[in-house]
């Protein structure tokens, strides 16, 4: 039989530091595949040298931009931008490049989408991962003049693009100055664990969120310029920490441990000195480690900190900050601009692009040596395929992920009319009409489902595989548009759902541990509630607690009445890790914590090699994880964390039907059956993070009749012994729960009271010395 093949048109264009491919959007709809797929099988991912494909091998290199004429009004063309990984397969949907962003004015124009005036091309372009709007401008092009204009960090020319981004503060918190202040001092833990050190910091999202910092303060204070990159490695374990204390001053995180590796970014500055040319010095670190040039979002943060009063930045300049900034780099000085026009803010910079080839890509599927239908090996599923060639189509389109920040058509016409630009707006409907949900059928509506979490993790692969799967179960067979709104723990996206999320039925959030325990826990900066959402579906995971046997631990009664306590290995006691934690204070054991790890697999790690004595593993990490080191004698399962009956007792897991409850284990260790605020803030915990931990809700408003229909939906998917089958490696053998009595079991699980409240808080300020805010 014939390979299944398709041919894709593409352009490969550098924009700024960055090389991508573009891709009007038609080009990427392949019947039968997602475009997730579509790009990763392209791209040659996942392979860390993406030897099958047209990926560079770097993340510089791995980007693709997925761009069509926009139908909005006021907007020219709507931009999708895609990171497609590289050594695993997943898609980052969640952000924008700056760099490849300059691409887009060059294709327009070439497509003849946009045309120029008066010498100069204006492109007005939505993004919409991040719902930011671009405003960009190039000179009208001419054949016989080649492209002159260089950046740091390309040793080629390329066409200039001026990029404005317009009113970019308060993307991720809400707030220009997450901490209401030009200067916040940050307490650094020392790496000892002893005092704290004190530094002041200016604190801004803008573009992104950014941690600034003085040369001084940075330990760079008395080193030349040039020599800051490698003169800074000695100091990273610390910048990492001010880094990690920023993001829970910004909100981002509950503790330096939880901090997110790449958000917020950190810059360090330093006033000009004899440096001509710039009007301060800065040096950016991404991921970790420093960077030669500046990412563009990063630009324009310290830009708009510059221009706010009392701010590290502010204090370095002569005077006040004017239209343009030169920022100095280690790669050189790049030039910021800030306009204000009608009340919006508008920052830029000037990147250069340049096409390096037209292409035809071909999507060529992994086939299968059987004989019979192709079958088409992709990381989701196992596809039949009974034509060997995919028709042509023309009518349908891809979803774009829709934005995070929502932002009025008005506002963007107001500003692009005050650039001179001309808008008109057309009467009549400026946005889709509303979906219609009550009648009982999807047709042509769109499931959107937020995920609060970023891409690739065990949230986002459960919530993209059974998105995929309940829309085939709804009346109607609706689209299907995953969106991730990762940062502050989940907690910004769940917060950005509650406030603003359609209350039509066809957008819903999902939920998890990481997002259940902020809510329980009551932080102040959780704006959302479960009690006023309406549950649509919930399903559940298990695990188990198991201890180094070299500790001396060969069954529960080894971890009570200790010489030495055992210690235990934590990423976060504000997270997953609190049921653990509250186990051992049931139990009575004699555990001490160290917390900062960046999964269970590192805690793993650290008990095989005797860091730490006791850890704990959820259900679908275990085989890998745990059966082994248990078979060979060198760990010990000690209990299971069981599951929640419909009475609400804890009752044994099924995947672990030998294994005794924390409950059970609490009998065998005293001699009688637990009771008290202990026992109901474990049942509570144990209901809300693992027999219930991932669910679907829809707003508190939806329509009853969408919310049925869903909940319907989910409960015919939880009977399909198909769908059953497929599922069993994702959901481990735990059932989705969507029954008639849906609503008044997660009522009452998550019913957190007073009492359970009061004692989780104070567990964790006597036994982790972690206050809630």
């Amino acid at each position: 039989m014939s390979p299944i093949k398709r041919l894709v048109k593409a352009t490969w264009m550098r924009g700024g530091t960055s090389k991508c491919w573009v891709f009007e959007r038609s080009a990427l709809q392949i019947p039968g595949f997602t475009v997730d797929e579509v790009l990763l099988r392209l791209f040659g991912s996942p392979d860390p040298r993406q030897i099958d494909g047209v990926g560079g091998g770097s993340s510089t290199t791995s980007k693709a931009v997925i761009l069509s004429p926009s139908s909005e009004p006021g907007i020219d063309v709507d931009y999708t931008f895609a990171q497609v990984g590289i050594e695993q397969a997943v898609v980052d949907w969640g952000s924008n490049c700056g760099n490849c962003s300059a691409v887009i004015a060059p294709y327009a124009v070439e497509q003849g989408w946009v045309n120029a005036v008066a010498g100069e091309v204006s492109v007005r372009i939505r993004n919409t991962n991040t719902g930011q709007v671009l405003h960009e401008r190039i000179a009208a092009p001419a054949a016989e003049e080649p492209a002159g204009t260089y950046i740091p960090g390309v040793p080629f020319p390329g066409e200039a693009v001026e990029i404005g981004f317009v009113n970019p503060a308060g993307g991720t918190t809400g707030k220009r100055l997450p901490s209401g202040e030009a200067r916040t001092v940050l307490d650094i833990p020392t790496v000892d664990g002893g005092a704290y050190e004190n530094l002041e910091a200016t604190l801004i999202d803008a573009g992104a969120p950014v941690i600034i910092i003085s040369a001084q303060d940075a330990a760079l204070g008395e080193v030349d310029f040039s020599l800051w990159i490698t003169q800074s490695t000695s100091e990273l374990a610390r910048l990492d920490r001010i880094r990690r204390a920023g993001a829970v001053a910004m909100g981002l995180a509950v503790d330096i441990a939880s901090a997110q590796r790449a958000i917020p970014k950190l810059a360090i500055v330093d006033a000009p000195g004899t440096e001509s040319g710039c009007d301060f010095k800065v040096m950016m670190l991404s991921m970790g480690a420093p960077h030669p040039a500046l990412a563009i979002t990063g630009s324009v943060g310290l830009t708009l900190a510059a221009r706010t009063p009392g701010t590290i930045i502010a204090s370095l300049l002569s005077g006040e900050a004017e239209e343009r900034l030169r920022l100095h780099t280690p790669a050189g000085v790049i030039e910021t601009w800030y306009r204000n026009i009608d009340g919006s803010e508008v920052v830029g910079t000037t990147r250069t692009a340049r096409l390096l080839a037209e292409a035809t890509l071909s999507f060529d599927p992994v086939m299968s040596p059987a004989d019979g239908p192709a079958q088409i090996h992709l990381a989701s599923e196992l596809v039949e395929i009974d034509e060997p060639l995919i028709p042509d189509f023309e009518d349908t389109h891809l979803v774009d992920p829709p934005p995070h920040k929502r932002r009025t058509v008005f506002a963007s016409v107001a500003v692009f009319a005050a650039l001179g630009l001309g808008t008109t707006l057309i009467a009549g409907g400026l946005l889709n009409p509303p979906a219609t949900t009550t009648d009982g059928d999807y047709a042509g509506e769109t499931l959107e489902l937020v995920i609060p979490l970023a891409e690739g993790g065990g949230t986002d692969t459960w919530a993209r595989f059974i998105g995929q799967e309940l829309i085939h179960q709804i009346p109607g067979v609706p689209g299907f548009a995953p969106i991730n709104e990762s940062g502050g723990e989940g907690i910004t996206g769940s917060n950005r759902f509650a406030s603003s999320a359609d209350e039509n039925g066809t957008e819903l959030l999902v939920s998890t541990a990481t997002t259940v325990v902020p809510w329980v826990l009551g932080r102040d900066v959780v704006r959302y509630s479960f009690d006023k959402l309406e549950p649509i579906m919930v399903n559940g995971t298990g695990g188990v607690i198991y201890g180094r046997t070299e500790a001396g631990i060969s069954d529960v009664s080894d971890l009570v009445d200790r010489d030495k306590p055992l210690v235990f290995g934590g990423i976060a006691a504000t997270g997953l890790d609190l049921t653990t934690l509250v186990a051992f204070d049931l139990l009575g054991a004699d555990i001490s914590s160290t917390f900062g790890f960046e999964g269970r697999g590192p805690v793993n790690l650290a008990l095989q090699r005797g860091e730490v004595d006791i850890d704990y593993t959820t259900t679908s990490s275990y085989d890998s994880a745990v059966r082994p080191i248990a078979e060979d004698g060198s760990a010990k399962v000690l209990m299971s964390f069981g599951q929640l009956d419909e009475n609400g007792k804890v009752v044994r897991d099924p995947n672990f039907p030998k294994v005794p409850t924390v409950v059970e284990a609490y009998e065998e260790i005293h001699g009688e059956a637990p009771s008290g605020p202990k026992l109901e803030a474990y049942r509570t915990l144990l209901g809300l993070t693992y027999t219930y931990q991932k669910g679907l809700w829809a707003p508190h408003d939806a329509p009853p009749e969408a919310v049925e229909l869903l909940r319907e939906s989910a409960h015919k998917l939880s009977e399909n012994d198909e769908f059953n089958d497929r599922a069993e490696d994702i959901l481990g053998g735990y059932p989705i729960v969507a029954d008639d009595q849906l609503a008044e079991r997660v009522k009452e699980a998550y019913t957190v009271s007073e009492e359970t409240k009061s004692y989780v808080t104070s567990l964790l300020k006597d036994s982790y010395q972690i206050e809630i805010h």
